[in-house]
């Protein structure tokens, strides 16, 4: 399933809205829009060839990238190069906009949501599916608590 540009899916405690598809750039870029609640994040991953912006809208994330935690709050943003393990986790109820250049990962979410997958539960059917999408599920997910 490819998302196209206006795609909405509720996947895994976030709401996800496709705003730019690689099929719209030629494959170079691909953005959704996110919102959650705290504690909402994914597990530990890459993207092997996709480098990763976030443009934080509103709200707090606390980001883990190679073993570094670092927080970011309304208006910052953060950059995530390919190849490089990261997660985040919802601190304070969050806005974010997430692109990635080459694009693809923006089709990811209304894929694994169109058949019912669900974190933990179907985490190996998640990983299979992930990586069709250039995204590696390397670990767990972080805490508000911590790592």
């Amino acid at each position: 399933m490819r998302a196209a540009p206006g795609t909405q899916t509720d996947w895994n405690g976030t709401h996800y809205e496709t705003l730019l598809t690689a099929r719209e750039t030629g494959g170079k870029l691909g953005a959704f829009a996110s919102d959650a609640g705290p504690g909402d994040g994914p597990p530990r991953h890459r993207h092997l060839e996709a480098d990763e912006i976030f443009v934080i809208l509103q709200g707090r994330l606390r980001f883990w990238r190679a073993g570094e935690i670092s927080e970011r709050t309304t208006g910052a943003v953060f950059y995530i190069p390919a190849g490089v393990e990261h997660t985040f986790v919802v601190v304070e109820r969050a806005r974010w906009i997430a692109i990635l250049s080459p694009g693809g990962l923006e089709s990811f979410f209304p894929a694994v949501a169109a058949q019912g997958l669900e974190i933990p539960r179907d985490l190996v059917a998640i990983k299979a599916v992930a990586a069709q999408f250039d995204m590696e599920i390397t670990g767990p997910p972080l805490t508000i608590a911590g790592p």
